[in-house]
Parts: structure tokens; C-alpha cells; sequence
């Protein structure tokens, strides 16, 4: 094998293994997060769940390692806020890691997945397709 090859070869493989990093620190995130996603959603059913047994003004909150009290509306939004942005980032990172994962299998040589680039059908898609389709 020639000098030309053989760095062919290393660089193929340089690329495969960089890759291959980036899908396995993605799915780690995606579970950080996800993880998150529940201990949001579950402070806000108590928030919602306390409210309509109590009627405390103010309540303590964690915000990254600080601990605050505040009003608990305001605390309600902010938990609520942070699922979207949570959401969000989430959304990003699994079309992120379709990508990654197609490019790792075309560098192995394989052929992508077929059902990585579905996507849901729209209100407006669903609602016409409803119109269309015959009544049983």
C-alpha cells in the first residue's frame, strides 16, 4: 500500500471516528436535557397542583444553583419559558443528530436510514387531507 493510500485510509477513518464523537456527545446532551425537560415539567405541575391548594404568595425556586424566592406566577413563567427553550433546543439536536448519523453511515459506506427525514403533516396539511378523504 502506498503513502498516498494509507493517508486515504487514516483520514476515512480520522473522519469516521470524529463523527462517530459527535453522535455519542449529541445523544448525551439529548439526555441531559430530556432530564431536565422532566424536572420542568414536573416543578410546574407542583407549582400549578400547590396553587390550588394553597395560596402562597411567594415560593422558593432553583435557578441554576441559586435558590430564590418569588412570586409564584413569576416562577410559573419562567419554568414554563425554559420548557420552550428546552423544547427547542432539543428539536435542534435530534434533526442535528439525523444528519450526523446519515454522514456516518455514508462514510462507512452504507445507505442512510429511511425514516430519519419524515415529518409530521402540518394543521393545514392534515386539515386539507380531512376535506379530500371520503366519509365511512
Amino acid at each position: 500500500m502506498s503513502q498516498r493510500n494509507e493517508d486515504k485510509c487514516l483520514e476515512i477513518i480520522k473522519s469516521t471516528e470524529e463523527t462517530a464523537d459527535k453522535i455519542l456527545m449529541n445523544k448525551q446532551e439529548l439526555i441531559a436535557l430530556d432530564k431536565r425537560r422532566q424536572q420542568n415539567r414536573e416543578a410546574i405541575r407542583e407549582l400549578q397542583k400547590n396553587h390550588e391548594d394553597k395560596e402562597e404568595k411567594k415560593v422558593w425556586i432553583t435557578v441554576g444553583s441559586m435558590l430564590l424566592k418569588m412570586p409564584r406566577e413569576k416562577a410559573l413563567n419562567l419554568l414554563k419559558n425554559d420548557q420552550v427553550e428546552i423544547e427547542r433546543e432539543i428539536n435542534i439536536l435530534q434533526s442535528d443528530q439525523k444528519i450526523l448519523v446519515n454522514k456516518h453511515r455514508d462514510l462507512e459506506h452504507f445507505s442512510s436510514y429511511s425514516g430519519t427525514n419524515i415529518k409530521p403533516l402540518e394543521r393545514k396539511e392534515l386539515n386539507a387531507l380531512k376535506a379530500n378523504l371520503p366519509m365511512m
